[in-house]
């Protein structure tokens, strides 16, 4: 089968787990004997390459960037231009590599891909591995599975959005962002016209709820995949505490802040690294100064990062927000790692409580209780996932991989 990830992000541009969950399914694919072809923008990378099996194909872009320092903000991907280009170039690539299924990756690029398969007539679908084809912000998923109203979203979502994620508050950025917060409402409702009229595959089952709470009626299930080592790592596990991922209020963050003056006294041996980019990231370098069982290493290389989780004892996963999926999670138990997650999305999903970790509510004393836990029974944790490695490598690799297969198989019905 001849199959063509559509994203507008891929390889060596990977700026979240989106990117590598595209490129360990389109790996598994490959290794099954499938042609697996990657469309993507080009942002300074060779037009053509094959990555184990996979073809990747690079359109030119109106943008260049530096690997692992990717972020673009939505207007990129929402503009006239963006629409205009891109539905040329999808045309153009599909039509010349004649592929049996478009497999959608990138929210942005679903408008373009439908217009182009007006003529195309090729069997489409798409996976949605977040929230914003819903609700621009999406705060108000924190509380409710219905997004907002117009009126919820100026007058709640907005307002909690430029209190924690807009860091120089004045008249001027307040006039910007208010008028970037009207071009996303239009482009979320946008982008959720032309999502609703394709088969959706969401990466849980609470995302799922969300999706149908919101006129999705076609949305089926199939988490990500990773990849896994061959073999036991002989890394022996240092005392440390691992948090990876965007530094802001949505990921949890403020809840770690408020419980590591307890977790330092409780824990005096361990050390707690915190690994990303986000809003709070200059809060935790002024409170690493002082405090030196605490270390803030920035954005790190996906290889970096996986080595991390191997020696560690713990990884931390306290969203607020209902995670689609809990990429760290996996991640983490891929590398024999437990993990402590919050009861939010589709962590629990991902994380069996008690045996590969502990799931806790979000809030400051939970996550103590929690992170306490687990490390008190951390050596049995260890050895339950390495008992159910095979169990694991299977929900999370072959099965994930054939759940897409039948699926391509269907829609070539």
């Amino acid at each position: 089968m001849k199959i063509a990830f559509i994203n507008e992000l891929f390889l060596p541009f990977a700026p979240g787990g989106g990117e590598w969950s595209t490129y360990y399914l389109a790996k598994s694919l490959a290794k099954k004997g499938n042609r697996v072809i990657v469309i993507t923008p080009n942002y300074g990378a060779p037009r053509h390459e094959i990555m184990e099996g996979v073809t990747v194909k690079r359109f030119p872009f109106y943008a260049k960037l530096q690997k692992n320092n990717i972020f673009l903000g939505n207007f990129f991907y929402t503009n006239p231009v963006w629409y205009f280009w891109s539905i040329l170039m999808y045309f153009w690539y599909l039509r010349r590599e004649n592929p049996d299924v478009v497999h959608i990756h990138g929210k942005y690029s679903i408008p373009p891909i439908f217009i182009a398969d007006i003529f195309l007539r090729k069997p489409l679908l798409a996976t949605i591995r977040d929230y914003q084809v819903i609700c621009n912000y999406g705060m108000c998923l924190t509380y409710s599975d219905k997004a907002c109203s117009l009126k919820g979203y100026f007058l709640k979502d907005f307002p909690q959005y430029y209190q924690d994620y807009v860091k120089n508050k004045s008249s001027i950025t307040l006039a910007s962002n208010l008028a970037f917060a009207i071009w996303g409402r239009i482009s979320s409702n946008f982008l959720l016209f032309f999502a609703r009229k394709l088969t959706v595959v969401t990466l849980s089952g609470k995302q799922k709820e969300i999706f149908l709470a919101n006129g999705f009626r076609k949305v089926l299930v199939i988490g990500n995949s990773t990849d896994f080592p061959n073999q036991k790592s002989n890394i022996k596990k240092e005392n440390i505490v691992i948090f990876a991922g965007r530094l802001s209020k949505g990921k949890g963050v403020e809840i770690i802040i408020d419980s590591l003056s307890e977790f330092f006294t409780r824990f005096p041996q361990f050390k707690f690294v915190f690994a990303g980019e986000g809003f709070l990231k200059e809060k935790l370098l002024s409170m690493s100064q002082t405090e030196k069982r605490m270390e803030v290493l920035g954005q790190m290389e996906h290889d970096k990062l996986l080595a991390l989780y191997r020696k560690a004892k713990l990884v931390i996963v306290p969203s607020l927000w209902p995670e689609p999926f809990g990429r760290i999670a996996l991640e983490a138990l891929s590398q024999g790692t437990p993990a402590v997650v919050t009861d939010k999305g589709g962590l629990p999903e991902i994380i069996k409580n008690g045996r590969w970790g502990v799931v806790v509510q979000a809030t400051p004393c939970e996550l103590l209780s929690g992170i306490k836990k687990a490390l008190k029974n951390n050596i049995k944790l260890q050895k339950n996932i390495e008992k159910d490695m095979d169990k694991i490598k299977d929900k999370f690799g072959r099965a994930i991989c054939e759940k897409y297969l039948n699926l391509y198989r269907e829609l070539l019905k």
